[in-house]
């Protein structure tokens, strides 16, 4: 893969995984009693994903990318949708009365924040590079970041 297209794809991952944490921590207690919660972070995980493909296909058309380009943006942007398929899984469990809803929207951002912490070990490895206690460091700076930024979108946004 190109550093461009891994940039592209990692650009993806990272909005995709933010917005459902936003989406997921934002939702008040009785929406994820009663499954709304869960279909927000499927509907924010979907609508990114579909907005992402519309905008690279606009881009790609303006450009007069080929088919082919427009098939790996579709490619790279399944991240954005794959940010959502666990935490809304997480969210419903409440509405199984197996665990509370507080603990179900809290076990919800967990997953959020593994993913976005691992960013650096993956872009670590992807240079073929060793992962070191400084690159950890930096996956939990992220996460804390990527955190804010949920927190910036839910304080304006509510």
């Amino acid at each position: 893969m190109s550093p461009e297209r891994a940039a592209r794809r990692l650009s993806a991952y990272v909005y995709g995984n933010v917005l459902v944490l936003a989406a997921a921590a934002a939702s008040p207690l009785g929406y994820v009693e009663d499954g709304t919660a869960a279909l927000l972070v499927l509907g924010t995980g979907v609508s990114t994903f579909l907005a992402h493909i519309f905008a690279d296909t606009v881009a790609a058309s303006a450009i007069r990318a080929d088919r082919r380009h427009v098939l790996e943006e579709l490619r790279d942007a399944v991240p954005i949708a794959s940010s959502a398929a666990v935490p809304a899984a997480l969210l419903a469990l409440a509405t199984t009365d197996l665990v509370s809803a507080a603990l179900a929207q809290a076990l919800s951002v967990g997953p959020i924040a593994l993913r976005v912490s691992g960013i650096p070990v993956v872009v670590q490895r992807l240079r073929g590079s060793e992962v070191s206690f400084r690159v950890v460091i930096a996956g939990v700076v992220l996460a804390l970041v990527a955190a804010i930024v949920a927190a910036a979108k839910i304080v304006l946004t509510h």
